[in-house]
This record gives structure tokens, C-alpha cells and sequence, in this order.
């Protein structure tokens, strides 16, 4: 499993436009990763820079913020605090935070 206390947004960033799925008891929710950026102000090399990630799902749909479990075939598996930031007809969007 992916240590979340410990990761760089560099190892998501060669994720871009992969495909993650969030897994419930019930299935899983396909999502593709179209961001990881870079967040604040630059820290020493020896502490991690802060980071988000953003999720794309393509339907209309509210999850809920918490933390999900969700699986990338190159990352593995991972729990992640996700936060709903938009949605329209087609689409929705969730982010997390790192820092």
C-alpha cells in the first residue's frame, strides 16, 4: 500500500490521465487523475512540498468528503481524504490535499 505520509506528488504526476478506480463494498467508481500540482510556498528539500490531486469522474454524481479506498494498477492501493469541488451535467470533480 502507498505510504500517503510519505508520498511526492512527482509519483502521482506520472499517473496523469491514468485511470483509478474508488472502491466501495458494492463496486468501484472509475475516476482518471487529471492534476497533481504543486500547493504553497517552496519548503527545504528534506520536507515534502504540499500537493493536491484532482479526479475526474465522467458522470454527475455526490460523494460525500472522507476517506475512500482507491486503486491505481501502478500505485496500488491507497486511502485517500477526497473533497467534492465541482460537478456539472457530465462530469464530477474531487480533490485532495496534501501537506
Amino acid at each position: 500500500m502507498l505510504d500517503l505520509a510519505t508520498v511526492r506528488r512527482e509519483q502521482f504526476a506520472v499517473c496523469l490521465d491514468q485511470d483509478f478506480e474508488i472502491i466501495f463494498t458494492d463496486g468501484v467508481l472509475p475516476v482518471k487523475l487529471v492534476e497533481a500540482k504543486r500547493w504553497g510556498p517552496d519548503q527545504p528539500p528534506n520536507i515534502r512540498q504540499p500537493f493536491t490531486i484532482t479526479f475526474r469522474a465522467e458522470r454527475n454524481l455526490r460523494l460525500p468528503q472522507g476517506a475512500y479506498k482507491m486503486r491505481n494498477s501502478n500505485l496500488g492501493e491507497m486511502d485517500i481524504f477526497l473533497v467534492q469541488i465541482a460537478a456539472d451535467a457530465n462530469s464530477s470533480t474531487f480533490e485532495a490535499v496534501f501537506n
